[in-house]
């Protein structure tokens, strides 16, 4: 029996020891994990951790409100999209109208048909920005010859004229309300008349009430 005794303690040490190493060796192989993640995300460099950042912000957006959030030179491509066709469309109705005759410029043409044709929609250029950007520049002496300024140039007139239209639409509105405000002030006033009118028409009736009650006496 102590026989039986000291072999089942022989046992059960294996065991435990077998058990330690086993947690020692999981231990370290999640240790050096940790370690080279550690290590990676030291040794990336900011480019790569905002490229990281950016595919993770990108695919959390996505999920949640099922959007693609523009990158960069999907913005620039659009502005200088919607610059050259504004631009142009500028131009050539500034012609059109200085030679006269029966045909007129059509914005709604321009912008949904010819222009399209040509370029494709602004937010879907069919060809690169640098391509518009120096063809806008063999145009008008306004856009620089060196593409990437010709890009600046082209991102700032976009800028520029949201800006003005911003501007118009807000005088417009300040127009409405001013205009709104005009016909309230007339409500009022014919309101008021009609209130004198009602006064002077009780008086009327007062003074017929008066002279009846004479003629009985």
């Amino acid at each position: 029996m102590a026989y039986a005794k000291r072999s089942e303690g022989i046992a059960r040490a294996r065991t435990n020891n077998n058990r330690n190493v086993a947690n020692a060796k999981t231990s370290a192989k999640t240790n050096g994990t940790s370690a080279t993640t550690k290590s990676k995300v030291a040794n990336a460099s900011p480019q790569e951790e905002a490229l990281a950042l950016l595919k993770e912000l990108r695919n959390l957006i996505f999920k949640e409100y099922g959007v693609k959030l523009q990158l960069r030179d999907s913005r620039v491509s659009t502005k200088i999209g919607h610059a050259a066709r504004e631009k142009l469309g500028l131009d050539i109705a500034a012609q059109v109208k200085k030679k006269g005759g029966n045909k007129k410029f059509d914005w709604q043409k321009w912008n949904t048909k010819l222009f399209t044709k040509l370029f494709g929609q602004p937010d879907a250029l069919k060809y690169a920005p640098e391509v518009v950007a120096i063809f806008m520049s063999m145009l008008y002496d306004t856009i620089s010859t060196d593409p990437e300024q010709a890009i600046v140039d082209l991102v700032e007139f976009n800028r520029a004229s949201l800006e003005r239209r911003n501007s118009f639409q807000e005088q417009e509105e300040e127009e409405l309300d001013d205009l709104d405000d005009e016909l309230d002030e007339d409500v009022d006033e014919d309101e008021e008349d009609e209130d004198i009118e009602d006064e002077l028409d009780e008086d009327l009736d007062e003074d017929d009430e008066l002279d009846e009650s004479d003629e009985d006496e």
